[in-house]
């Protein structure tokens, strides 16, 4: 299953990177094509992020719910489960992302706010 996964992503990517090679058609359209490769390579870029990175909701989670709360008992049942939800939703909004690449569409992401890589 998780080859299977793993397959589906590389193709998915792969893909994703095809669109972003097409040509134009001519130099008037010159300046939307590259605002449509930039949109593109934004998406999956955020995408890509939110895929490799969901996970870390967890430990954000934890460590925010125990200083919130001042109790390591309840950062670490709240939060885990506070962080798993978050988690789950930014790594499936991350393959919709890259899934949809090449589909000109809005800016917005999914999960607010996009994830910060510090």
């Amino acid at each position: 299953m998780k080859k299977m996964l793993t397959l589906g992503i590389i193709i998915i990517f792969i893909m994703g990177c095809a669109v972003l090679s097409y040509a134009g058609e001519g130099p008037s359209q010159t300046s939307s094509l590259n605002e449509s490769r930039k949109q593109i390579g934004n998406k999956a870029e955020r995408g890509l992020e939110n895929i490799l990175f969901g996970w870390t909701e967890i430990p954000r989670r934890v460590v925010s719910i125990t200083r919130e709360s001042k109790n390591p008992f309840w950062g670490l049942f709240a939060g885990t489960y506070q962080g798993a939800c978050k988690g789950f939703a930014r790594t499936a909004s991350g393959v919709v992302d890259v899934a949809t690449c090449g589909i000109k569409s809005s800016e917005k992401a999914f999960v607010e706010p996009d994830m910060k890589v510090e």
